[in-house]
């Protein structure tokens, strides 16, 4: 548990698992730097949960206290990634956050180089994944490290992707523009589809036995895509896409046979009112053609708006054609991501890149 010299008495040490503490703190970092505006809340209890559950060793998620009272927050999720014919042991770094009263004074600078430490201490991984957001703190402090010389390498820059299945709901939460809304309703992006799935083609709940084949389905983007997250077996994709509440996923069957996933997270964004929207996860479409593509999209999209969310969201990671959802009326959002990689590998070189299959947290 370090101690930092120039905040005294703070230290560094894994997350004591005080879940509503850190919801509560960053709550309040966010509402300082975004005001009234609607942002997703990644520090639900829930979710935080279901993160941790993906990481084997506790010091993977840190945080900072002083007197018992956590003043920032880091998580890292453990990962195998396929790039040029190799496999490569990684890390997702996210949810950074720290109180903005101690943003000048070098506590997320720590945090980050403590948990670069361990990192490479636990399995000496080969880089790790972070995602910033444009104008962010997050972002400017990555620039500080750059400077340093640190060996931070940019990726990819992932644009949002929308489709409102509730449009008063989402209007009031995010504060719309009249003219926002009026590009809404003029694109059609507010409207449920009707569903009309081919004969044979069906949409329904994912069953455990459907496991092993998607396994399969979605390691088969290991090598189409320029930087491909590996699964290592059914136990790994289990955790991850079927959690109640926080991530599920829908099996597309064609005569009774798998032949795709759609997995989304649940999440609240917290606007005006807060309101639940889908974040489109981990999808596997290759065995469709354009037309059936739409339609089981078109379908989704009626059963979410079942499930009572008020949207839907994906990035333009590449992996899949998003032609299928652009044509069900998915409108490009003005909220863009940078991807950086911190390479650990001193053989490892990584660029700019067009597809990704990875999630973005």
């Amino acid at each position: 548990m370090p101690e930092l010299a120039d905040l005294n008495g703070v230290t560094i040490e894994p997350f004591r698992g005080n879940l509503e503490a850190l919801e509560n703190m960053a709550h309040h970092a966010w509402r300082d730097e975004y005001g009234i505006s609607s942002f997703p809340n990644l520090y639900r209890p829930e979710f935080v949960r279901y993160l941790m559950g993906l990481a084997s060793d506790p010091r993977h998620f840190m945080a900072a206290y002083k007197n018992g009272e956590i003043l920032a927050f880091l998580g890292n999720i453990p990962r195998t990634f396929y790039y040029r014919g190799q496999h490569y042991r990684a890390i997702l770094s996210c949810l950074l956050v720290s109180r903005r009263e101690l943003a000048r004074k070098g506590l997320a600078q720590a945090l980050i180089r403590e948990a670069v430490r361990i990192n490479q201490e636990i399995t000496r991984y080969d880089f790790a994944l972070l995602y910033l957001e444009s104008g962010h703190r997050s972002s400017q402090l990555i620039e500080k490290f750059k400077k340093e010389g640190q060996p931070l390498q940019y990726l990819k820059k992932m644009y949002v992707l929308g489709r409102v299945l509730d449009l008063k709901k989402v209007s009031y939460s995010e504060n719309l523009k009249s003219w926002e809304e009026r590009a809404i309703r003029i694109w059609g992006a507010h409207k449920l589809p009707a569903p009309r799935l081919p004969e044979g083609l069906s949409l329904e709940p994912f069953s455990l036995t459907d496991l092993p084949e998607a396994v399969d389905l979605l390691n088969s983007y290991r090598g189409r895509a320029d930087l491909a997250r590996v699964w290592t077996g059914p136990e790994e994709l289990k955790r991850e896409i079927l959690c109640p509440g926080v991530s599920s996923v829908l099996a597309i069957k064609k005569e009774g046979r798998l032949a795709g996933l759609i997995n989304y997270l649940e999440h609240e964004h917290l606007g005006k009112s807060v309101e639940r929207w889908a974040w489109l996860n981990h999808l596997y479409l290759e065995r469709l053609n354009s037309k059936e593509k739409r339609e089981v999209i078109n379908s989704l999209l009626n059963y979410l708006a079942g499930q009572g969310m008020v949207g839907v969201i994906e990035w333009n990671k590449g992996y899949y054609s998003q032609a299928c959802l652009i044509g069900s009326r998915f409108f490009p959002y003005f909220r863009s991501v940078n991807l950086y990689a911190w390479v650990f590998n001193p053989g490892l070189r990584l660029g700019k890149m067009k597809k990704i299959y990875e999630v973005q947290i």
